[in-house]
């Protein structure tokens, strides 16, 4: 473990700012330099990683970050060593889903294949970098975490740059930027002598029996609650751009990157409240933790209405700064839907952080995300066609504050 100089939500929050600063610029830069249908490709790609990644931090850092407390190291090595062979699997899972919904016009047709291979190879990376981002929270080497990122965002934006510069960013172009510095992942992968020594089967099977039994526990919840939350939270971009033309879902899509520092906020936040909700938990400090992630919500949620007042004013008064997709009527519409999605899903977030930092709370939040999604697509679906597309998003909301509802009542029990 490193010793830190600064506490570490500031490495938390600078860790996942790079990281989203990436996400965001080749966002922007697609918006500003490419044609609506590379965007909103690019923007299917980050959801179909998103889920990926969330299925292989569920069978990762979800059990190891709970039980990490009552590991012994060489049991963590053994874990992060087992962990970067997910990537390869679980990018293949995720094969039919890249082939389905980024090789289809209006995305691409002649190129297809070589569209599929460039988002594989991408996709691979990514997740082996993000085993290697966990890697270094299990282990608290915040400031190596920090220093990693520094150098895959420089490199991220060179290559961005470049391809801006070549009059050549495209979709292809844009997964590559944001890919290929991950093959840093492969340059860094920590090593560990001792776990070199054991075959990683036999490593799982040399766990005591119960804590087995807790790690079954735990991924048994986290990995299905992985795919409810993904369908809750990112599927509908997939019906979208079904059942709207390209223009609406990159006009949608660029107003919610306007949040996209909120969306940093959160994710660092969350980064740095999970290790501190399961010390606290487990310390029996309860009520200090659920005061805690309360105040920080609120807070949080004031900050995304100021976010929200700024993206009304350069609408309303600076548009010649903006994108196209942001320059046309109804924009501010979406802005305001997500201003209060945003706020809502704060609170939302640390309610859930709070629940999952006992092994039981993980089934707790799996079974309403099961019952609140179920609500948000009927509801999604009855308003597409029927109602103004920013009333279907607003559907989100309605189900984000059920959510909020049904696990405020397993906090009070």
């Amino acid at each position: 473990m490193s010793k830190l100089r600064f506490p570490r939500a500031v490495y938390s929050v600078t860790s996942q700012g790079l990281v989203s600063a990436c996400n965001f610029l080749l966002c922007l830069a697609l918006l500003y330099f490419a044609d609506a249908r590379h965007y909103v490709a690019f923007l299917l790609f980050l959801n179909i990683v998103q889920l990926l990644t969330g299925l292989q931090n569920a069978l990762f850092i979800s059990p190891v970050g709970v039980l990490v407390p009552r590991m012994e190291p060489i049991d963590v090595a053994r874990a992060e060593k087992l962990a970067y062979r997910l990537a390869m699997l679980v990018a293949l899972a995720g094969l039919p889903f890249i082939a389905v919904f980024l090789t289809e016009p209006p995305h691409y047709d002649a190129t297809a294949l070589g569209v599929v291979g460039a988002t594989f190879v991408g996709t691979i990376l990514l997740l082996q970098r993000e085993i290697a981002r966990n890697a270094c929270l299990v282990r608290s080497d915040l400031t190596v975490l920090v220093k990693y990122d520094a150098i895959y965002f420089a490199m991220a934006m060179v290559l961005t740059v470049a391809a801006v510069w070549l009059h050549q960013l495209s979709f292809v172009l844009a997964v590559v930027a944001f890919a290929l510095p991950a093959f840093l992942s492969r340059l860094s992968r920590p090593q560990w002598p001792a776990a070199r020594q054991v075959v990683p089967e036999k490593a799982v099977k040399a766990f005591d029996p119960t804590f087995r039994d807790e790690v079954r526990q735990v991924v048994k919840w986290s990995v299905p609650g992985v795919v409810v939350t993904w369908l809750f939270s990112n599927g509908y971009w997939f019906i979208l751009e079904r059942t709207q033309d390209t223009a609406t879902v990159a006009n949608m899509g660029a107003a919610r990157l306007l949040f996209a520092p909120v969306g940093l906020l959160i994710q660092g936040w969350l980064m740095q409240l999970r290790p501190l909700s399961v010390s606290m938990a487990h310390d029996g400090r309860i009520a200090d933790l659920r005061s805690r992630v309360m105040r920080h919500s609120a807070l949080g949620a004031i900050g995304v209405g100021l976010v929200t007042a700024v993206g009304y004013v350069l609408l309303e008064f600076f548009p010649q700064y903006l994108p196209k997709s942001m320059r046309v009527p109804g924009v501010v519409d979406y802005v305001f839907v997500w201003g209060v999605y945003f706020a809502v899903f704060w609170f939302r977030s640390g309610i859930s952080t709070l629940l999952q930092a006992k092994a039981a709370g993980f089934r707790t939040v799996f079974f309403a995300n099961v019952a609140v999604c179920a609500v948000f697509y009927v509801l999604f679906a009855a308003s597409l066609g029927n109602v103004a597309p920013p009333l279907s998003l607003a559907t989100l909301i309605v189900a984000e504050l059920l959510m909020i509802y049904l696990l405020n009542r397993r906090l009070n029990d």
